[in-house]
């Protein structure tokens, strides 16, 4: 019996260039892979409901993971204010793609819970 795989797109956004992009996850065993990331416009994104797409757990690169189509970054952070995702290049502050605000990163073991929102 062949099963399912659950996959979605989320967005994440570049703030090296201020652009948004997609990462195709699926769940395996209970966690989130990140499988694959490709430049998307707003307007494909809104029309394709990416914006709608909600997911909660770990989210891992997998292997073949190709990182963000303008600043190649596999890794990211997520924004304490909006919740939204951004690349994340090792650096100790930065600047929510989204939102704009500024502080330290730090580092949680808990799962993360995002959802599609404004852009």
């Amino acid at each position: 019996m062949k099963t399912e795989t659950k996959a979605e797109v989320i967005l994440m956004k570049c703030p090296e260039v201020q652009k948004i992009y997609g990462v195709r996850v699926e769940e395996w065993q209970g966690d989130w892979f990140r499988t694959w990331a490709f430049p998307v416009d707003v307007k494909k994104a809104s029309h394709e409901g990416f914006d709608k797409n909600k997911i909660k757990g770990n989210l891992y690169p997998a292997d073949e993971y190709n990182g963000c189509p303008y600043c190649k970054s596999v890794q990211f952070v997520q924004c304490s204010r909006c919740g939204k995702l951004s690349c994340w290049n090792n650096e100790e502050r930065i600047t929510c793609g989204w939102c704009g605000l500024t502080g330290d990163v730090s580092v949680t073991e808990d799962e993360i819970n995002v959802k599609g929102g404004d852009y």
